[in-house]
């Protein structure tokens, strides 16, 4: 064989090598999907502008700050908590600048502790909304990386007790039973 042949044998080899490489590394997906194995009795979320809110169950009940909490908001609360679907990473860095940017500094961000008999399950911590409304920058379990997630959470999880108690029952409501 000349030595031409030779080098293009061996281009040849290379070129399907890196195809090979990038076909394998094409099939890894950046979605990953965060889910809680145990039902949170405790979930705390805090926030610059709405103070701490506290929910806690008992029984087969929440309360929020020990008032009765509103079921369906609980419910969708308890849901986001349970799967955080996130579609990639944005940075790996825990540079000042990626949290101002990310709105996860401590006067912007909201962070919410799910847990079971006093032990952590999860910790989200909630930046700004992503450029579509429906994804928002987050950090799961205290790490460096920020995410974004699937969901509007920081719109779920920016709440006041106020707006999770529920309706004290009335005279009316109570004979409408």
């Amino acid at each position: 064989m000349t030595r031409r042949k030779l080098l293009l044998l061996a281009g040849i080899g290379v070129l399907l090598c890196a195809y090979v490489a990038q076909t394998i590394s094409a099939h890894r997906s950046p979605v990953k999907e965060y889910v809680l194995k145990d039902e949170p009795d405790t979930i705390t979320i805090e926030s610059a502008a709405n103070g701490t809110v506290t929910l806690t169950k008992d029984g087969d009940a929440w309360l929020v700050d020990g008032q009765p909490a509103e079921e369906n908001q609980i419910y969708l609360l308890t849901n986001a908590l349970k799967s955080v679907k996130t579609l990639g990473t944005v940075s790996r860095s825990g540079a000042e600048r990626d949290v101002q940017r990310y709105g996860l500094d401590d006067m912007s961000s909201i962070t919410v502790r799910a847990s079971k008999d006093g032990t952590p399950l999860r910790t989200l911590t909630l930046g700004k909304a992503a450029v579509n409304a429906d994804q928002t920058y987050i950090r799961v379990d205290g790490g460096a990386e920020t995410l974004i997630a699937s969901g509007n959470l920081r719109g779920q999880f920016d709440v006041t007790a106020e707006d999770l108690a529920a309706e004290p029952e009335t005279d009316e409501t109570a004979e409408a039973e």
